[in-house]
Formats: C-alpha cells, structure tokens, sequence
C-alpha cells in the first residue's frame, strides 16, 4: 500500500526528530536553524495528516499529541536559543527527550528508525536558492 503524501511527510519529520544530533544537521543547508526547522516541519507535516486521517489508533495517537505537548511547551521567546542555536541539538538534554518520544512515535507507526532522505525544499540565502537534494 503506497503511503499518502500527507502520511510520508510526518513520517519523514518524525524520523529527523528521533536522529542523533550529527544527523540532524546533515538533513538541512549549513544556514538553516536545524531546530527551528525539526520543529516546523513537524507541526506542518502533522497538521496535514490529521486533516486527512482519521481515526487513530490510540496508541498513535497518544504517541502523536506527547511529541506535539512537548514540543509546544518548548515554544516561546525564551527558548529562542534552545531552537536557533544548533549546538543545542547536542548539548540540550531536552532534545533527547525529543527524540525519545520521536522513537515512541515511529514504534507506534510501524515506522523505521532510520535517517529520512533529504526532502528537496528549498531554502532562501539572501538572495540565492539552495535546493535540499534528496539523496539516493
């Protein structure tokens, strides 16, 4: 069964969340705030696909809205440096509870744990473009 845009996307943001820091920069451009960036992507990806998706199965569910609480409590100005400072990624222990419950989240899909390919966005760098390759 081919997996619906909607659903290939989150599964592509949730497996990001769950890699270890080095990993984590390798999917974005050199210029992008990685963590800002995980967490964007995640909440439009899961957007998408609860619009489309419906019902869960409760343990998918559970799995989904723990990722999304915590993500949403480390929301706000005075965590600006916990998302734009990329060093954060390995140095923040919050981010390995981000990744936890990402793991949790793809256990609960039927998802594997592994580095999702570049997702071929394209970023703005002054005034060039950057297209994130996918990777074979």
């Amino acid at each position: 069964m081919t997996m619906r845009a909607s659903e290939q996307s989150l599964m592509r943001s949730v497996q990001a969340l769950a890699q270890p820091a080095d990993v984590q920069r390798a999917l974005f451009p050199d210029f992008v705030c990685v963590g800002d960036e995980l967490a964007n992507d995640f909440d439009s990806a899961r957007r998408a696909f609860l619009a489309e998706t419906l019902p869960l199965a409760r343990p998918q569910r559970e799995a989904l809205d723990s990722l999304d609480r915590y993500l949403d409590a480390l929301s706000g100005e005075h965590n600006a440096e916990f998302w734009l400072d990329a060093d954060q990624l390995s140095l923040d222990p919050r981010w390995e509870v981000i990744r936890a419950k990402a793991r949790l989240t793809l256990v609960a899909f039927g998802w594997q744990d592994e580095p999702p390919p570049q997702d071929g966005a394209i970023y703005v760098n002054g005034r060039q473009l950057v297209h994130n390759k996918k990777r074979s």
